[in-house]
């Protein structure tokens, strides 16, 4: 049984490794969230292999049934990673720039964006969370 399902959803992971999800809630049964709207989930804790459509994946506060997962960037982040796999370092900003290929240009911005929104959303709710639930973990 799952506490709601999850659409359009992507996994954000944190610099230290723990992941979450983002994506389009419905079906709450807990009643937490409006039909439709877009949500941030708590940590994952769920194995990662089990992370997949028409899964139910565990969180700390909840279940959510995925379905539909957005997969509109995973050509450029292979491309991507493919790339990064053949290179001795991480590689700067302008040493992507200079392999002058737009995809890789846009994969790696859009990584680093998300990685560092993702970092931003998890902060906001951990000090909303402290604020309002003191003593609870999130």
């Amino acid at each position: 049984m799952h506490d709601a399902t999850l659409r359009n959803w992507i996994i954000c992971e944190l610099p230290d490794g723990r992941r979450f999800l983002a994506g389009k809630v419905s079906g709450d049964r807990k009643g937490h969230f409006r039909e439709g709207t877009y949500i941030t989930t708590s940590l994952i804790v769920s194995p990662v292999e089990t992370i997949a459509d028409h899964n139910v994946v565990d969180t700390l506060n909840g279940r959510y049934l995925l379905k539909e997962r957005n997969t509109a960037d995973d050509v450029i982040f292979a491309k991507l990673n493919a790339w990064l796999a053949r290179q001795a370092a991480p590689p700067t900003l302008l040493q992507v720039l200079a392999t002058r290929d737009i995809d890789l240009f846009a994969a790696f911005v859009l990584r680093g964006f998300r990685a560092a929104t993702a970092e931003a959303a998890w902060r906001t709710k951990e000090a909303q969370t402290k604020k309002t639930h003191p003593g609870k973990i999130s």
